[in-house]
């Protein structure tokens, strides 16, 4: 009878025990796999990841008058290079033109200012015969006050005269202003994109823009990448990229990383700095970026663009 009840107790313990231990080894298997999965998705990426692009000039600005009226002289055509301060082209200018000859010939103008010197002068002259008079007992008090002031009078008025000639000399350099803003230049060195109005026609203040000027001694490679493969990249990190119009493979390294994710692709802009110096890119070439593996540290936090951020 008690071997019976040994042999039954020794059965449910082997029993309890077998049950017991694949148990607790599935759980232990389950959180090393999560453990891996979570240092696999928020460690070092280990394998390089590709992503395709495309190039962007530095700076693609167009270049508007800065008043409205006929254009005159159109200077460039596509694919000119320019240089800071170049003329790219010129309005009407007939009008402005006779307003700096009149504003020239008023700076010039002494007639005033040597008649006004000339009564100071006079002025001055009476006043000192009447002070000796007056000391002679020979000139009366109201005749020799009366002379300081009208000397003090024509002193003012020559000051006036003064004061007319240094406003028609700024009045000129408001003239010059307005002349040289019928003209259009260049903001800074580039290449002539596209041109939007021909001689001839009139520049309005809705339609301002006369070519378009897009600075390439430096490009952009631009990449809309998914966050999960964003949260990886640092600035400064090493990449290759392959422009197929080139057809060359170059290194280098990440310019920015944008602070938001785009809510609607789920993507973050990510750009590389290109030097073209030699001008042998072109803006707008499709690229493709290889990521390589980096010494990257604890992920980035990144806030998402709502709806209401893109209002």
């Amino acid at each position: 009878m008690i071997d019976s009840l040994d042999k039954t107790i020794d059965f449910a313990s082997r029993s309890t025990f077998n049950a017991v231990v694949p148990c607790f080894l599935f759980l232990w298997l389950s959180t090393m796999v999560a453990a891996q999965t979570r240092s696999v998705q928020f460690g070092k990426r280990s394998s390089p990841q590709m992503h395709e692009g495309f190039t962007i000039p530095k700076h693609d600005i167009l270049v508007a008058a800065s008043e409205i009226g006929r254009l005159s002289t159109l200077s460039v055509v596509v694919g000119n290079r320019v240089k800071t301060g170049d003329i790219i082209g010129s309005l009407e200018d007939g009008v402005q033109n006779a307003s700096v000859k009149i504003a020239i010939v008023q700076s010039q103008m002494t007639g005033e200012l040597d008649a006004a010197k000339a009564e100071v002068e006079l002025r001055l002259l009476w006043v000192q015969n009447l002070r000796q008079l007056s000391r002679d007992r020979m000139a009366r008090p109201d005749e020799l006050a009366r002379a300081e002031a009208d000397l003090k009078i024509a002193i003012a008025k020559h000051k006036v005269a003064e004061e007319e000639k240094v406003l028609r000399q700024l009045d000129l350099e408001r003239r010059r202003m307005d002349l040289e803003r019928r003209q259009i230049f260049a903001p800074m060195d580039g290449v002539i994109a596209d041109v939007y109005h021909k001689p001839g026609e009139y520049i309005t203040p809705g339609d301002p823009a006369v070519v378009r000027l897009l600075a390439i001694d430096k490009l952009y490679a631009v990449f809309n990448i998914p966050v999960e493969d964003a949260r990886y990249i640092r600035e400064n990190s090493m990449a290759k990229i392959y422009l197929r119009g080139a057809q060359i493979t170059l290194d280098s390294r990440v310019s920015s990383v944008a602070p938001l994710i785009d809510g609607e692709s789920g993507t973050v802009e990510v750009r590389f700095e290109l030097d073209n110096a030699k001008r042998i890119l072109l803006s707008g070439d499709r690229c493709t970026l290889t990521l390589l593996p980096s010494a990257a540290g604890a992920t980035r936090s990144i806030p998402t663009r709502t709806a209401m951020d893109v209002r």
